[in-house]
């Protein structure tokens, strides 16, 4: 499940990389210390791994950019989905949003227009991306830890999306699945690389219209929850066109 946000103002002046920015205005929604600190901190655990099972997207709306200073100016309003397969992090969100009515955005106060739930029908195959995909190795070349991003067209660009999938399935239903019927196939004419700066870290993903084919049970898991890794950063949040 997932909820959207219409913001309105007159205008938003954020840094061209604002996904931190979001994911921290998200974050402090939580006003249940106990649960904020295990979102933050901890989260769901499968193989030595955490995930915090919520993804984001870009806002949308209009804008204008200044390259010189490197900052994204947003005109009219704006919206964004907030994503998650855990309704009880959404429920806080949505309670927030009833009792201030507000959020402050680096010190601008913004006011939340409306909220709504979105319920996914999952009745096709087709998803277009509302924030880029991405899935990486790392690896050590001569001393130096490397990562590796990869593309649509690599095998192991859908071979690490479903064991990802798997892994953070495992963790919050706490069980031991191995193995996904599963194909993601990529619109090739469609996908454009994204790059994203997140607090210093280039991050490397892509957007565009992808053909997933799963069991129905999967593709809402994967809806909540992102494809890819560091959804919980703004990435990997998938729509039903």
């Amino acid at each position: 499940m997932r909820v959207e946000l219409n913001l309105e103002f007159e205008e938003l002046d954020l840094p061209i990389h604002y996904n931190h920015i979001l994911q921290a205005v998200i974050l402090k929604w939580i006003n249940d210390e106990k649960y904020a600190q295990f979102i933050h901190d901890k989260g769901y655990e499968y193989n030595n791994r955490r995930y915090k099972l919520y993804t984001f997207s870009r806002l949308e709306g209009k804008f204008n950019i200044d390259k010189q200073n490197k900052r994204i100016i947003f005109q009219e309003g704006a919206k964004f989905l907030i994503s998650s397969v855990d309704d009880e992090f959404l429920r806080y969100v949505v309670e927030n949003y009833i009792e201030n009515g507000s959020v402050n955005i680096i010190g601008k106060e913004v006011k939340v227009k409306n909220i709504r739930y979105i319920y996914p029908k999952l009745e096709g195959n087709v998803f277009v991306t509302k924030s880029p995909i991405t899935v990486y190795s790392t690896f050590e070349k001569d001393g130096r830890k490397k990562t590796y991003y990869y593309n649509p067209s690599e095998s192991e660009f859908e071979d690490l999306i479903k064991r990802n999938l798997i892994y953070k399935y495992n963790s919050y239903y706490n069980c031991n699945l191995n193995e996904i019927d599963m194909k993601i196939t990529p619109v090739k004419e469609t996908l454009n690389q994204s790059i994203i700066l997140y607090k210093g870290t280039v991050i490397k993903g892509w957007n565009g219209v992808f053909k997933i084919d799963a069991p129905k049970e999967i593709l809402k898991f994967a809806y909540g929850a992102g494809l890819g890794s560091k959804n919980s950063q703004g990435l990997g949040c998938i729509e039903e066109v």
